[in-house]
């Protein structure tokens, strides 16, 4: 998962009752010197598992370091995450809490662009262009273990002052503020900034996720949420961003299919056991190529949906005769006088109980339900699948998972990528999100 890529070189000094520590960080490298004295200085992580000090401009920072390190001349730390006071002078207990995180653009402006501002033609005249500002923001709120938590995004709009062009407005920054209602540590934002990962890549359908900026929040007197630290996290360096035409909108969501996919990405119960986050590609490049990995995941995906889909197969009698007999035999022998290994019993009985429920059949059953939603997809690529197909495809899996097997013929690699929305489709179903969404999501080059 993947935040803001903006680094800076930072320098400055860290206090101890030993000495001083002096550190300079670039690229998320921190290299801590210790001048002072000749004895080792231990710099104490907080609970969060960051090290506090301060820049030589006096601002204050939280470098995470997970542990306190040890210092006898120097120590070299690769972090991925520090964040920095925006102001000078004030001290750590004034920043150590929040109330809030802001991310600006990047993703947040291709899942909810910018739309505030409008030009009203009726309303403008003689060379003034005259402006509509619409209300664009949309919330959704939450409860987490007692808390409420709130997800606004809106956008910011900008105005140009230009001696030649004259002043001019423009829509400017898209905003996701999340806003808790009791104050949070740092720890908070570890946690929070993955499920804003996970929530932007299952809408894009890209791993790689970037963030312009990311800054702290607190509440001032006013009411008004101020920007009060700024927040760093190691990213990749090139994040090339999805079209708007080609990823599933903020628009789309609703209240309830919102709190169900954050219910999912908090893994919350036996209902919402997670999104299949896992299969999707890092980026665009990645996107094209088909490998043994991720026909092992799509498979894995399909599983996890099949099962909280309550995709069943109706068990023949013969079946269930047999199942029962071979179950008899195998409690007698774990009985018996050479038993094998509890483990070895909890997985044969494991086994047993999929004998009625092939995976291949499986799957064919969830495609024949979803088919009518697929069928924009199969359209754009011009793709056919059937219930040989799909045969081959799990046969391939078992031969990766089992035989070391590690090449994929054309028409795998087209199925597995078809079985992808098929993934998708049996998980936006279960969200509660429209048929008629669906097919649009399906037809929107989202794969």
């Amino acid at each position: 998962m993947i935040m803001n890529a903006k680094d800076m070189t930072v320098t400055g000094i860290i206090k101890t009752d030993k000495g001083n520590v002096t550190f300079y960080g670039e690229n998320f490298k921190f290299t801590f010197m210790n001048a002072d004295t000749k004895e080792e200085i231990v710099l104490d992580a907080d609970e969060n598992g960051y090290i506090w000090g301060r820049t030589y401009e006096g601002k204050m920072i939280a470098i995470y370091a997970k542990e306190s390190i040890r210092i006898k001349e120097t120590k070299v730390l690769n972090t991925w995450n520090y964040i920095i006071s925006r102001f000078a002078g004030i001290s750590k207990e004034s920043i150590i809490s929040f109330k809030g995180i802001r991310f600006i653009n990047g993703v947040i402006r291709t899942i909810y662009p910018c739309n505030a501002l409008h030009e009203d033609y009726e309303k403008s005249k003689e060379g003034i262009l005259a402006y509509r500002v619409d209300n664009d923001r949309k919330s959704y709120s939450i409860n987490v273990r007692s808390e409420t938590i709130s997800w606004n995004f809106g956008s910011e709009i900008n105005q140009r002052m230009s001696i030649e062009e004259g002043n001019s407005l423009s829509n400017g920054n898209a905003i996701l503020d999340i806003l808790f209602d009791i104050q949070q540590g740092y720890k908070t934002f570890y946690d929070w900034y993955g499920y804003v990962c996970d929530f932007c890549s299952f809408l894009t359908f890209r791993n790689n996720i970037f963030f312009e900026k990311i800054f702290l929040l607190r509440e001032t007197p006013y009411n008004v949420n101020e920007e009060f630290a700024e927040c760093y996290v190691k990213s990749e360096s090139e994040v090339s961003l999805r079209k708007f035409v080609n990823i599933i909108p903020i628009s789309y969501i609703n209240d309830n299919t919102f709190i169900d996919i954050i219910m999912n990405i908090l893994k919350q119960d036996k209902k919402h056991k997670g999104l299949p986050i896992f299969i999707t590609p890092k980026d665009d490049r990645d996107a094209k190529i088909m490998d043994v990995g991720k026909i092992r995941n799509i498979c894995s995906a399909l599983e996890m949906e099949l099962d909280l889909g309550g995709v069943r197969l109706e068990s023949s009698a013969n079946m269930k005769v047999l199942i029962e007999t071979v179950k008899k035999d195998v409690k007698e022998h774990r009985d018996g006088k050479e038993p094998l290994s509890s483990k070895a019993y909890d997985y044969i009985f494991g086994n047993i109980s999929h004998w009625d429920q092939p995976l291949a059949e499986r799957v064919y059953n969830a495609w024949k339900q979803h088919e009518d939603k697929m069928q924009p997809l199969l359209n754009l690529y011009s793709i056919d699948i059937d219930q040989e197909k799909i045969e081959m495809f799990v046969k391939a899996r078992n031969n990766i998972t089992h035989n070391g097997f590690t090449g994929i013929d054309e028409d795998v690699a087209n199925t597995a990528f078809v079985l992808m929305g098929l993934v998708y489709c049996c998980t936006l179903t279960r969200i509660k999100v429209s048929t008629e969404l669906i097919k649009d999501i399906m037809g929107r080059r989202f794969f």
